[in-house]
Parts: structure tokens; sequence; C-alpha cells
């Protein structure tokens, strides 16, 4: 069997002359979730938006085109940045992780709702940048960190 790596977050260039790459062709896929229906479907609406100006302008020139890329990149590119940069974190502090899931039971249904439309994408990834959520998740991440030391003394 014989496989090829996904594209994680969006290709430079995803138009050219004549040419739109849509969805997971053009590495529509969050780098933390690897979700890629809802930015495969929002690009599809772009890209259809965009092609029926390009139809009725008669214009489906790479400039023309371009303007396909800069509104998909406008509408879910910072989100592949701040996946990108939360996945980076991750790896580097897995403790975060943990500290997370005690957060996520302590918290309930309405937080773990708000998680799972962060992971989705429907809620942006800032929202763990906010300071009602950030501020406790790092007392959380401390807590964690003395309970896994204090565990293994």
């Amino acid at each position: 069997m014989k496989a090829a790596a996904l594209r994680l977050g969006g290709i430079e260039r995803s138009f050219d002359h004549n040419l739109l790459i849509i969805g997971d062709a053009a590495g529509l896929i969050d780098p933390l979730t690897g979700e890629g229906i809802q930015y495969a479907m929002d690009s599809a609406k772009i890209a259809s938006d965009v092609l029926c100006d390009a139809f009725m302008s008669d214009d489906l020139s790479r400039k023309s085109l371009k303007r396909y890329q800069d509104r998909w990149m406008k509408e879910f590119g910072n989100e592949f940045f701040w996946s990108m940069k939360l996945c980076l974190v991750l790896h580097r502090f897995p403790i975060i992780l943990d500290a997370m899931a005690n957060y996520i039971k302590s918290k309930g249904p309405e937080f773990l709702a708000n998680w799972a439309e962060v992971m989705t994408g429907t809620k942006s990834k800032t929202f763990y940048l906010r300071p009602d959520v950030a501020i406790p998740l790092g007392f959380e991440v401390v807590k964690e960190w003395f309970r896994q030391r204090s565990a293994r003394v």
C-alpha cells in the first residue's frame, strides 16, 4: 500500500489561470485536529462565488482568480496559523493536554461544547486566549504539574 502525506494548513497558491484548487487538494485541513470537511465546503462556496464573478466578467485569469485565495485566507487562514502554533506547543508541553482534560471535566458540558466548536472549526482557536479561559487553564496546568510531580515521588 502506498500513501502520500496530507497537506495541512493550506497551500501557498490555490489558484492559477483557469484553475482553483479546493478542499483537501488545497491542503485546507486543520493542522491540529485533521478536520477538513467544513473548510472544504467553505472553500467550495468561495470558489463558486469567485467563479460566477469570473464567468460574468469573462476573466479567468490568475489575477481574477486570486480573489479565491484571498477570501479563504481571510476567512480561515488565521485558524490554520493558530492550529499550527497550538500543535507545536502541545507537542513540546503535553502536560497541557492533561490539564485541559481536567479543566473540561471540572467545567462540564457547556465548556465541552465550546471545546468541540473550537476543534471542529466553528469557533476560533483564539477562544483559548480569552482571559476567562487562558488564566484558569494556566492555573490548571500548574496544578497538573504539581500532581504529576508528586506522583513521581
